[in-house]
């Protein structure tokens, strides 16, 4: 089955599954309680209630602890400054990792460790070498293990995948993220949510962050994948030590290209879309937004044309990132102990995509990405 119908497929099913075959909610522990959780996981979890039941807390800064607590209504005694407290302690089925980039392979392999299901933010790691850490202690412990690649479920992704199933193989792609950081994001006045991004110690970097949801929003709809990265990652505005601009040029294994186009210091005027283009028709899709036009396709008898997005003026309804489907699907597969619909296998292609691009700019040539296979 193709990537992206996939995608669909565990997102139609997991909708069957709430409230139909879900006896319990999966109990959930929070590694990292900051701004994501509070604006963006919160409304998801609470959004599920028969779904998921956030019962565990840990976070290093107090008035994380006491914001998410409040949100979700968990006592003092299961909100812990150490997350291993929280691991040994807690019962608890699964943890979200919602921390800086550099912190994700530590509390992911800890949590494996403890015997509990990992579900992290992206990108999995800030290596390769990490990235596969984390699977050894994943494979170790049998525990599930998933990456938030929420753009896939935006109902605009959605409908894009039935789409995309009604046409042929791929034979080019393109995905677009721009956007301006603001002058003092990496300074000590900055937001601090921000300002880590901006660090290389910490795993910032435009192409880690940003770009990486362009990546795999058009590879799914690629459908074959990346085997070849010629790349640029560099450092052109921002004074900062890692990349404000990153530009792709991947080959994939059916032989069709596409690229990537994303920085932090250039205006967004027509960005956060990815295309793909076949034989027998295009889609162009606008991923992170739920607008009337978000989604178009063309056809040589039809031109191009806007589609409907089934759900999108539906009030009761309000998912705008895709993390409310992104984790209905997650959680509705844990419970009934099936893989994972964004498994560490997809979330370590998009890190090696990312290693590629990197050397492909260090050594200015195309990197064979079966070059960096798992050992």
């Amino acid at each position: 089955m193709c990537y992206a119908l996939r995608v669909r497929c565990w997102f139609i099913s997991s909708l069957v599954l709430m409230g139909v075959m879900m006896t319990k909610p999966v109990r959930l522990g929070l590694i990292g309680c900051g701004g994501i959780v509070q604006l963006v996981h919160a409304r998801a979890y609470l959004s599920l209630p028969d779904t998921v039941k956030v019962v565990a807390l840990a976070d290093v800064l107090e008035a994380n602890l006491q914001q998410v607590g409040q949100t979700f209504g968990v006592p003092p005694d299961q909100q812990y400054s150490d997350y291993r407290d929280m691991l040994a302690t807690a019962e608890i089925d699964a943890v979200t990792v919602a921390t800086p980039h550099f912190l994700h392979a530590e509390h992911a392999v800890e949590a494996a460790s403890a015997g509990v299901a990992v579900i992290s933010e992206k990108p999995m790691a800030t290596s390769l070498a990490e990235a596969d850490t984390i699977l050894d202690a994943v494979e170790r412990n049998n525990v599930a293990y998933g990456i938030v690649h929420n753009y896939l479920y935006t109902l605009a992704m959605q409908e894009g995948f039935v789409q995309r199933a009604k046409l042929g193989a791929s034979i080019f792609g393109r995905a677009a993220g721009m956007g301006l950081k603001p002058a003092d994001f990496s300074t000590e006045h900055s937001d601090p949510a921000q300002a880590w991004r901006a660090s290389k110690a910490k795993g910032g970097g435009c192409i880690g962050d940003s770009s990486y949801h362009e990546i795999y929003s058009v590879n799914a709809l690629m459908d074959s994948p990346v085997r070849y990265v010629e790349a640029r990652v560099k450092t052109l505005s921002i004074d900062v030590d890692v990349d404000d601009i990153a530009m792709l040029l991947c080959e994939h294994e059916n032989g069709a290209v596409s690229t990537v186009s994303s920085a932090w210091c250039v205006p967004d005027l027509d960005t956060g879309w990815c295309e793909v283009h076949t034989n027998e028709g295009s889609l162009r899709i606008r991923h992170r937004k739920n607008m009337p036009d978000s989604l178009m396709r063309y056809t040589r008898a039809d031109d191009w044309q806007h589609l409907e997005i089934p759900g999108r003026a539906d009030p009761e309804f309000n998912d705008p990132s895709g993390h409310v489907g992104f984790f209905a699907a997650t959680f509705n597969a844990l419970a009934s102990g099936r893989e994972l619909p964004i498994s560490g296998k997809h979330g370590r292609h998009n890190l090696a995509i990312i290693e590629a691009a990197r050397r492909a700019t260090e050594e200015r040539r195309a990197i064979d990405l079966e070059s960096l296979r798992r050992s």
